[in-house]
């Protein structure tokens, strides 16, 4: 018969421990995502459980939420990567009707600054591991009509 915890700390396992976990549906489709950049489920596991760790360590750090608590993650920032170009074909060339000027740039409108608090400057440097760039002058002006 199982003893009664919970009133009890769950305990960090032990280095060399093997734990055991229920796949369910939304555990599998997880992994099946973190597994898609080639690497295999333990890796996976433990990419996953590093990054929630070092999101937790910051916020701790930081003073966003007291220690022993799970901080609320608002936004993320994700480094941009190149893309490869897509594979075309003959019928992909363009034709001498087809319109090659670049698109004007009145129809872009620049992204506003997410709702809500906003980072601190030393929380930002300490969570991207970097100087952040001063902000754009322009950023805290409304956009022209």
């Amino acid at each position: 018969m199982a003893t009664d915890q919970r009133n009890q700390q769950p305990t960090p396992p032990k280095p060399g421990t093997r734990p055991s976990v229920r796949v369910d549906d939304q555990l599998a489709a997880d992994l099946a995502d973190i597994m898609r950049t080639g690497v295999n489920m333990s890796d996976a596991i433990r990419r996953a459980a590093g990054h929630l760790a070092d999101v937790y360590r910051v916020g701790w750090a930081n003073g966003v939420c007291p220690e022993g608590t799970a901080p609320q993650v608002l936004a993320y920032q994700l480094h941009q990567q190149p893309t490869p170009e897509p594979t075309t074909s003959g019928y992909d060339e363009p034709s001498a009707t087809s319109d090659t000027r670049p698109p004007h740039l009145l129809d872009r409108r620049l992204a506003s600054p997410p709702p809500g608090r906003h980072l601190p400057t030393a929380y930002a440097e300490t969570l991207l591991g970097r100087r952040t760039p001063p902000q754009r002058p322009d950023a805290q002006r409304p956009a022209r009509a």
